[in-house]
């Protein structure tokens, strides 16, 4: 679920309205009432920045909470390489043939993350593109981009 900030704000009004009528029956004065709740306002204001900005990524072992951006990350961080590659990309050094593996290695980063994620990993279009923050429709091109690549790579070049 996303943080509503409108939401967020309205209950921490709301909390204050009842604190200040506790703090008031308590018998505090009304600058002290004031300069706590400026107090808590600015904690709340610096919450809801670094809400903004942190975003939790569970550990591979919690498989209840993964999420589609830890697989992404965990897909394309691969630090292994492969001989000449030296690629991030383990998986285009398993490839048999030699011809194709030579044009993956062509593909720059950006494809071979989506050519990872779509390919490798078998994500589908749908869920690359919650993961990317991309509409389906670019990343249904940019996969029938790669694949007429790799279609028509020229491979005579590579003897």
């Amino acid at each position: 679920m996303n943080y509503n900030s409108g939401n967020a704000r309205r209950n921490f009004y709301a909390k204050w309205d009842k604190l200040r009528e506790e703090y008031r029956a308590a018998g505090m004065k009304e600058d002290a009432i004031q300069k706590m709740y400026e107090y808590d306002l600015a904690v709340f204001n610096d919450d809801r920045a670094h809400h903004r900005y942190d975003v939790e990524i569970p550990s591979a072992d919690d498989s209840e909470n993964r999420n589609d951006y830890a697989d992404f990350v965990r897909a394309t961080t691969v630090t292994d390489t492969y001989h000449e590659t030296k690629t991030r990309f383990a998986w285009v050094g398993e490839v048999q043939n030699e011809r194709l593996q030579a044009g993956l290695e062509k593909l720059s980063v950006d494809d071979l993350k989506l050519l990872t994620l779509y390919a490798y990993e078998g994500y589908t279009v749908t869920e690359i593109s919650k993961a990317l923050g991309v509409s389906q429709p670019t990343i249904s091109i940019k996969i029938k981009r790669i694949t007429k690549f790799l279609k028509n790579f020229d491979f005579n070049v590579m003897d």
